[in-house]
């Protein structure tokens, strides 16, 4: 029986394995090549001016090399959620790890990360809650960790697979596979398929848009998005979307969302009726599995794919980076960041952290 090890999944011949979220997929692993392809947007060589960085455990103070997340504060530090590492910080050329064995971060797998606008750092671990770190402004004073849980709360699982902010303060949280919860600091609500219009209880992604709108990305229910009145559902039956199964959300200064699919390449959508959508087939994706979408200063989107390494979108124009034609080290890219430079970020699996300027 075959294994096949990748960032939250085991695959094993057709089944998909989350903890103990177990779902059958159709096709999950879509190895292909194609040779002399005509693409609607034009596909360019790598510029060999671009400008690298490499962070590993060897030679730098990253916790584990497999980088889940990373987010960056208005002090412009770098936050990196590692898969075994627990929590890497970089502030200027100093690095600080948090991990259980040196502060009160619950758990050391850390699958999902945001900050709020008091500069807190909300922490979702895979296996024992979310956890809020305040850190210390006094010298000699120690950070403050608080843990939800389950047990000590109403968070309704461990398992945290997405977390983000609104403007209100409250933090939105897929758990598990029990719907999407709000805390707003004293009351937990919990949205599920029981007492909402959510169409699937795994939520892999939330990303929240200049009117507060909280979109939502389900595992294989496709995307909904909530106005704090009602819900509206967008699947493969009646919109353009080409895959119910979201895998990450971003939101442009347009509020143009930017939809991340597992065998769906990427899904642009206007909020209003349009969908642009981009794959293999018809553009230059070098994927059809995206984990991770980022739109820089300059309008650029940067795209995460699971194998087929970093792409480059500028207009119309892709640039592909992979092990092969760059110093990218690893091709499954499981996340992209822009810090307040325009540099790129780049967290892969197995293979640390990359910069690109």
């Amino acid at each position: 029986m075959a294994i096949i090890e990748t960032p939250f999944f085991e695959f094993i011949e057709g089944y998909i394995m989350r903890g103990s979220i177990f779902r059958y997929v159709v096709s999950v692993v879509t190895v292909a090549f194609i040779a002399n392809s005509v693409f609607a947007q034009e596909v360019v060589e790598v510029k060999p001016d671009v400008e690298w960085k490499i962070y590993q455990k060897a030679n730098s103070g990253l916790s584990d090399n497999n980088a889940i997340k990373i987010v960056i504060d208005d002090a412009g530090e770098k936050w990196i959620a590692t898969e075994k590492g627990g929590l890497s910080n970089l502030q200027d050329s100093m690095w600080t790890s948090y991990l259980t064995t040196n502060s009160g971060i619950p758990h050391n797998s850390i699958y999902a990360l945001a900050i709020d606008s008091e500069g807190n750092k909300w922490v979702g671990t895979y296996g024992n809650g979310l956890a809020r770190l305040k850190r210390s402004a006094s010298e000699g004073k120690e950070d403050e960790w608080t843990t939800f849980n389950s047990t000590n709360s109403l968070l309704p699982h461990n398992w945290i697979l997405s977390t983000a902010v609104d403007k209100d303060g409250a933090i939105w949280v897929g758990a598990g596979d029990q719907g999407v919860t709000k805390f707003n600091g004293t009351e937990w609500f919990v949205f599920n398929t029981l007492n909402s219009q959510i169409p699937n209880d795994v939520v892999n992604a939330i990303a929240i848009d200049s009117k507060g709108n909280k979109w939502i990305g389900t595992e294989d229910g496709g995307l909904t998005v909530y106005d704090g009145e009602g819900w509206r559902v967008y699947n493969m039956e009646n919109s353009r979307i080409p895959s119910n199964w979201v895998l990450t959300l971003t939101v442009d200064e347009n509020d143009n969302i930017w939809v991340g699919l597992l065998n769906g390449g990427v899904a642009k959508f206007d909020r209003d009726t349009t969908w642009t959508l981009y794959d293999m087939y018809n553009s230059g994706l070098p994927n059809n599995s995206v984990y991770s979408i980022a739109v820089d200063k300059d309008d650029v989107v940067w795209i995460g794919t699971g194998g087929g390494g970093l792409a480059k979108l500028d207009g119309h124009q892709w640039t592909v980076y992979d092990k092969s034609n760059s110093s990218l080290t690893k091709d499954f890219v499981y996340a992209v960041s822009i810090d307040e430079n325009n540099m790129k970020w780049i967290g892969t699996w197995k293979g640390g952290v990359v910069t690109i300027k």
